[in-house]
């Protein structure tokens, strides 16, 4: 390849997601974690306990999406005590009174590479489990599980969402009722990067519509919010990488470094909520860009193509360091159902 045709790359991507449900926000949105894999507990004025993982400072992407939601079937259910592993069916709601049965299994004894989640001094592993079985709501529901301890004590869990971190079943990519359809995709950076999807999402307007939306005109559908601690690296010649240069924060500021990928992905994507960059590099060129070709490739020396690529990750299912399937997205324009993708996009 001659010199003129080496691109140079803008390398961006998502990273593995944290996955969390709407109702979580209001409740976790000032607690600030080290890392997606501990755990974060908080208890509600009604008495309710809510835990979850990974909600952190620094992940300023997120994607709301939703699926049809899903319920245990109750006589299905069994726990093995030994394995610390359960099996039966959940029931997918495709549709007005049309329902998917998929067998699942959910694994509580490691295999996840999310940790448990311990409870108390009785609730520490899948050993401490004496039983479990499935609750159904007042209304019936059969949407969570109740774990008793060695002790007696009673631990439950909602499947949507606290659960899906240690629930798999056989996906199917073809079937979008099993999979993720990506409503919105935003960021949250603040001035200086001082602000997190998680202090955003509760109060921003956009939620709420297309919560509204949702619940209107779709009842069946589980709205799911996707967090990201995204990265990236320059790569001015093929196989030499710069990282951690922080050269697009300091000049071009934290919220353009986030609305790089942003356009990258709505591109891509043309998610149904989504105005801003649906028509990135055709009829939107926001002011950042020129910035952008400037550290890519300077004005004084030979000009060469520059290239944004942006990768997304659905669920954990590509982590070598522990593997987990959620789902792929889709939206109604990107009919293809992945669970990763690398978008080349020539500036």
């Amino acid at each position: 390849m001659s010199f003129e045709k080496i691109p140079s790359v803008l390398n961006y991507t998502t990273g593995f997601p944290l996955m969390l449900g709407l109702q979580h926000f209001e409740s976790l949105k000032k607690v600030r974690v080290a890392s997606p894999d501990d755990k974060v507990s908080v208890t509600k004025a009604n008495g309710e306990k809510i835990t979850n993982f990974g909600v952190t400072a620094g992940y300023h992407h997120y994607f709301i999406a939703t699926r049809p939601r899903c319920m245990f079937v109750n006589d299905t259910f069994g726990w093995d005590v030994e394995k610390g592993v359960g099996a039966g069916e959940i029931e997918f709601e495709t549709g007005y009174k049309k329902y998917l049965k998929i067998p699942f299994k959910i694994s509580l004894n490691g295999k996840s590479p999310y940790p448990f989640p311990a409870q108390g001094e009785d609730f520490k592993s899948h050993k401490d489990i004496e039983c479990c079985r499935v609750e159904s709501s007042e209304e019936g529901y059969p949407n969570r599980l109740l774990f008793t301890s060695s002790s007696g004590n009673m631990y439950g869990f909602f499947l949507e969402p606290d659960l899906l971190h240690f629930i798999e079943f056989e996906n199917d990519l073809s079937n979008e009722d099993l999979n993720f359809r990506i409503e919105y995709i935003g960021i949250s950076t603040g001035k200086d990067g001082n602000r997190d999807f998680a202090d955003r999402l509760w109060n921003h307007e956009k939620v709420r519509e297309i919560s509204g939306y949702i619940q209107r005109d779709y009842p069946n559908r589980q709205v799911y919010i996707f967090g990201y601690q995204s990265q990236y690296s320059i790569e001015p010649f093929p196989g030499h990488f710069i990282i951690n240069s922080q050269i697009i924060e300091t000049q071009c500021g934290m919220k353009p470094w986030a609305e790089v990928l942003e356009a990258s992905l709505i591109k891509y994507f043309q998610p149904t909520y989504n105005v801003q960059f649906m028509g990135f590099l055709d009829t939107e060129n926001p002011a950042w860009l020129e910035k952008i070709k400037e550290i890519l490739i300077p004005s004084w020396e030979f000009d060469r193509p520059r290239i944004i690529s942006a990768s997304f990750f659905s669920d954990n299912s590509l982590n070598p360091s522990g593997n987990w399937f959620f789902g792929g997205f889709y939206t109604d324009f990107q009919k293809s159902i992945k669970v990763s993708e690398t978008i080349n996009l020539l500036i």
